[in-house]
């Protein structure tokens, strides 16, 4: 029966306390930047990993 109530007086607060009557703002906006640098530092990271991937096969190869 205890846990019954609990519940039910639970819902009760949280029922009560997510009603508000000041509307919620609107959401600001972003402005958007350029991300070409960004994205050309990434391609760079890419190339070496997967330089150093081949370079560390080839050397497992050759043992």
């Amino acid at each position: 029966m205890k846990p019954l109530l609990l519940f039910f007086a639970i819902a009760t607060v949280l029922l009560f306390s997510s009603c508000s009557s000041a509307p919620s703002p609107d959401p600001v906006s972003v402005a958007v930047t350029d991300t070409e640098p960004l994205g050309e530092g990434i391609k760079t990271l890419a190339y070496a990993l997967l330089g150093a991937s081949v370079v560390i096969t080839l050397g497992r190869l050759l043992r």
